[in-house]
Order: structure tokens, then sequence, then C-alpha cells
């Protein structure tokens, strides 16, 4: 752009001068020098008058477009995420993806479980229960390691009463000992009692061992005996008082073969 000066008598005849206009973000990154002509989209640039223009950039309520390389979405509010799906950084202006409230859905393999599509709830598995006020997720079981290694479970009898009932059955095929912890209630003496027992199996027979027992009664409530027949490991608890009844509860690690 030049700048042409009105010509004078006198021992200057007239110069003709150059300027450059250059253009920079208010960070002076990037700077654009030598500019004549300055172009932008339309409906973007007003003429205010008087040699002012106001351009504006970016922030104007535009729309979100989705593309999966096929099709294309514009005005998108909700993204809907589906198994297999990736989010990647689209470059300077994507910091991060962040989800919050709602639900996540779509298919899942057979060896996932999905969170569920209300509070307190997981999806896929009835077996499993997850309460939102005091964060803690029920399962039926876990295995620890690879396949049936060891498995941690629990089981409950309630209103039992007899000479001896069963408490529990494992897979002997599975599984060569189990440690118990037992916890009973003899719910006619509202009397309690805790004990913790190892078992093994050879195959043939089961050998059972109760080395720790607190009770809040006078005597124990009861002692534990153990069979092996056909694959299969049995406890039992043969109570002290058969005409009372009793609540059992216990946890177990069983260990594999």
């Amino acid at each position: 752009m030049g700048i042409v000066t009105n010509r004078y008598t006198g021992s200057d005849g007239g110069t003709t001068t150059s300027s450059n206009l250059t253009v920079q973000e208010i960070d002076g990154v990037p700077t654009v020098s030598g500019v004549t002509t300055i172009r932008v989209s339309n409906g973007t640039l007003t003429d205010n008058g008087g040699g002012v223009v106001t351009l504006t950039t970016g922030g104007g309520g535009g729309t979100l477009t989705v593309s999966d390389g096929v099709t294309a979405v514009g005005s998108v509010v909700n993204l809907t995420f589906t198994s297999g799906a990736t989010v990647t950084s689209g470059g300077v202006g994507i910091a991060n993806v962040s989800i919050s409230g709602g639900t996540i859905g779509g298919s899942v393999s057979s060896s996932e479980i999905p969170y569920g599509t209300a509070a307190n709830t997981i999806g896929g598995d009835t077996d499993f229960t997850y309460d939102d006020t005091t964060d803690t997720l029920s399962v039926p079981n876990i295995d620890f390691g690879t396949g049936s290694t060891h498995q941690l479970t629990s089981t409950t009898v309630g209103g039992a009463t007899g000479a001896s009932f069963t408490l529990d059955t494992f897979d002997g095929t599975a599984y060569r000992s189990v440690k118990y912890f037992v916890q009973i209630t003899n719910t006619t003496t509202n009397e309690y009692q805790a004990s913790e027992l190892l078992a093994i199996h050879n195959g043939s027979n089961l050998y059972i061992t109760a080395f720790a027992n607190v009770y809040t009664g006078a005597n124990l409530l009861g002692s534990f005996t153990a069979s092996y027949g056909v694959g299969i490991g049995t406890l039992t608890f043969v109570p002290s008082a058969p005409l009372n009844t009793f609540n059992v509860k216990i946890a177990k690690i069983m260990t594999g073969l």
C-alpha cells in the first residue's frame, strides 16, 4: 500500500513511501506482515463506518457436528457412545471429554458387567447390587487369579433345627481346600457363636478342624462334622440344643485343585 505526496517546488521533488499493515493476535502470535487484504467468512465482518470494522470470530453459537467418516450429524446436543467407540483429540481447542450424569449405554460382551441405567443397579446380572448411599458393591462370588484357582463366596442357612443340618457344600472336583468363617445365631436363646474352620479332601475323605471358636453363652452352640462323596464336600453343624432354632451365615475362601 503506497502513499504519494503532493509535488512541491524546491529541493524536494516529492517522494513516495510505503507502509505495511501488520495483523496479529493479542498475544502476538501469529503475526502477519505486509497485509493488503484481509478476507473473512461471510457474515463475520461489520462495517461500523469511519474506517472502523468489527470482526466476529468463534463463540458465535455455532453447531456441533459429529462424523464417523460416513455420516455427519449437525446441531448435536447429546452424544451417545456405543460399544467400541473412541474419543480422540481434534486438535487445538479440544482439551478433554467428560461425561457426567445420565447413563452410558451400548452392547456389552458376556464377560463384562455394565453399570445399570438407574441408581443402585448393575446391569447384566441381577445377582449384582450396588448401594449408592454407602458406595457398596455386593456380588455373589469373586474369582481370584486364573479360572477357579481361588473363590470367595458366602451362604446363609435360616431357621434350621434338628440333631444336625447341612451348612455348606462345595465342588470337590474344582476345589481342594476351604477356609470357613461361620457365624451362628441361636434365635431361641439369643446366643451367638463365631468359628473358623479349615477343610481339605483327598478325593475320598474330607478332613476338617475348628481352630478358633468364640461364643457368648456358657457353652458352644454346637460342633462341626464333614463328609465327602461323589465329588461333593459337605459341612454339617451338630447343635448342642437340637430343639432350638438356628440362623447361620458363612463366608468361605476356596482354593482350586
